[in-house]
């Protein structure tokens, strides 16, 4: 095959993206072509580097350890045969071929002389992710339009399929937006091509409006690039169109641009994830999370995207494990509604986190359908706690009483509400952070609002949630003076949990149910909160900033501990802090014990 085809490949895939054109087809010409059928190997990479370097064109390739245990798997467009970074670590691994695959080689002596004639591309090869980013970016790239995206290639609805996948192969791009004039309608990707065209034997001359996905979710340029890599996690996709304030498309964000750099990234862990075939395997995958998160926050990203991508991979962990004991005990015997509490549901999970889960189920169950969900439950909760989210302390878990009907869930908010009294109360709070995770959301969403519209009319449950929210004030004694408190393993310091975090998650719940609220993250809480007109606009801005600042305080010491083998906490000595940001953390806690001082006027504690 002619180098030719190489080019525009080159052209997409760091480093050589970096490199100007005239390079770009001097390297192309150093390639080889090569096919591989499924189940072959491809190279033995002990160690990386001798064998060269690969350059996926079409396939997949999965990567396996010297125990034959999957590392990674990788698609078009993805590099192999050179180190690469897991956990950290650099090892030796192979290469076989998941189905069929074509790859471009360059063999070792021409990968040789390739790092001696292009020192820049020795050194993206042979550095660390940190360092790839630092030195292909030169600096933190913020929003999608800080990406080199090219100009859209587009068809219309009418267009056939066959012209359509002509169009794609040509270009040698994998998703087409669709366009009706200037207006964006649709998306084609390869993977329609192959699951609602060839596999349904669906004839090429039909138009590609028949199998496109309409009115596609697209982004802006201005957004954050780990808005739309969230969003991509969220949809379980791996393309997003981007289109500007006008409305015009002006270009395609793909789950290749934003893992480029070959890193380990939530984003591929998800992927991977999703096509684990054991609970075994999901495991392992999730014990990489939160090394992949620390990374994050290396590169600079915050305890608000952090929080959310955290919360995908528990979800995507909770929804594969849920996949895999269907496939082991067959179909449900009435619908349900897996659902998380707490700080998954709110999407503000960290580097460690406890399971909190319910299961609500359609009607109540007979023995034998109480029995298959008492499997069921028990089979994804421990495989959730295999995977590092424990067992809740508090046994807030669908594997033990948090499994009834939907009925059922409705009496047990009632007897909350109706009659109050502070321990129900106390145990009651998380339960009103809920989101659906899998299964038939309608239960979940009426529950949740059902719930709401009675809290919103129970003046005197609110007033009880109110004062057990009293009991985590921020972490300030007398005189303005820093309270720490003991933990474990001689521990010692602010608990930026108990102390910072939770009592604006408190008060922010407390001003949702006041307003029948369904937003369930802290921060989206509480600019709904000031748009309702519960709580001020300045009050809601001091308080998200507040709780940003704590956050990314205990986020950053949770990854300084993990950095170091250590098991991370929520204690941050404030001696090891600057005296600017202990200047800062003394006045968040002051903006918390002011809102908590205007909860107690207005409920009369």
């Amino acid at each position: 095959m002619s180098t030719d085809a190489l080019q525009p490949l080159l052209a997409r895939v760091a480093p050589f993206s970096e490199l100007s054109e005239a390079q770009r087809d001097s390297v192309a010409r150093r390639f080889s072509h090569q096919r591989a059928e499924a189940g072959s190997d491809i190279g033995c990479f002990e160690p990386p580097g001798r064998q060269g370097l690969f350059l996926i064109e079409a396939g997949e390739v999965e990567l396996l350890d010297t125990d034959g245990q999957t590392l990674e798997i990788r698609q078009a467009g993805e590099l192999f045969g050179h180190a690469i970074s897991i956990d950290g670590q650099r090892p030796d691994y192979r290469a076989r071929a998941r189905g069929k695959v074509e790859v471009w080689h360059l063999n070792a002596e021409a990968l040789a002389q390739l790092n001696r004639d292009l020192p820049e591309v020795d050194r993206f090869l042979k550095a660390s992710p940190g360092e790839r980013l630092r030195a292909l970016q030169g600096g933190r790239r913020e929003r999608l339009a800080d990406l080199d995206l090219r100009p859209p290639i587009t068809v219309g609805p009418q267009t056939s399929l066959r012209d359509a996948a002509e169009r794609m192969a040509e270009h040698q791009i994998s998703s087409l937006p669709i366009v009706d004039g200037e207006a964006l309608v649709g998306m084609l990707t390869d993977r329609d091509l192959r699951n609602r065209v060839v596999a349904r034997g669906l004839d090429g001359s039909r138009p590609v409006a028949e199998v496109m996905t309409s009115n596609p979710t697209a982004i802006s340029p201005e957004r954050r690039i780990e808005d739309a890599l969230v969003e991509m996690m969220k949809l379980g996709v791996h393309h997003l169109p981007v289109v500007d304030p006008e409305g015009g498309l002006t270009g395609v964000v793909s789950a290749g641009d934003l893992l480029r750099l070959q890193a380990p990234h939530p984003l591929r862990l998800v992927r991977d994830i999703q096509r684990s075939s054991s609970a075994e395997q999901v495991a392992r995958l999730a014990q990489q999370g939160p090394g992949i998160l620390a990374r994050l926050v290396h590169h600079g990203s915050e305890v608000y995207e952090v929080g959310r991508m955290a919360s995908m991979i528990t979800d995507a962990c909770t929804r594969r494990l849920i996949q895999l004991a269907l496939e082991a005990l067959g179909e449900a015997p009435m619908n349900w509604c897996w659902t998380a509490f707490g700080s998954q549901a709110r999407m503000e999970q960290g580097l460690i986190s406890d399971q909190d889960n319910g299961l609500i189920l359609a009607e109540e169950p007979d023995a034998e359908a109480a029995a298959w969900f008492q499997d069921f439950a028990g089979r994804v909760c421990d495989g959730l706690n295999d995977c590092g989210y424990v067992y809740c302390p508090g046994g807030v878990m669908a594997k033990g009483d948090w499994r009834m009907s939907w009925e059922a869930w409705r009496r047990t908010f009632d007897g909350w509400m109706v009659e109050p009294e502070p321990k129900a109360v106390m145990q009651s709070s998380i339960f009103f952070d809920m989101r659906a995770v899998a299964g038939d959301e309608v239960l979940a969403k009426r529950l949740h609002g059902e719930v709401l519209e009675q809290a919103s009319h129970s003046r005197l449950f609110r007033r009880f949630l109110a004062a057990e929210s009293m009991g985590n004030r921020p972490a300030l004694g007398l005189f303005g003076q820093f309270a720490r408190e003991d933990g474990k393993d001689d521990a010692r310091g602010l608990n930026l949990k108990k102390r910072g975090v939770i009592p604006i998650v408190d008060l922010a719940r407390v001003r949702a149910l006041e307003g029948a609220i369904r937003a369930v993250h802290t921060e989206d809480r509480i600019r709904a909160a000031a748009e309702a007109e519960i709580m001020s606009q300045s009050d809601a801005d001091d308080l998200i900033h507040a709780l940003r600042f704590i956050g990314n305080v205990r986020l950053r010491h949770q990854v300084a501990l993990f950095d170091q083998g250590k098991q991370p906490n929520h204690l941050v000595d404030p001696d090891e802090l600057s005296g600017l940001h202990r200047r800062y953390l003394r006045s968040a806690f002051g903006i918390v014990k002011t809102a908590q001082k205007a909860l107690e006027l207005r409920y009369s504690i």
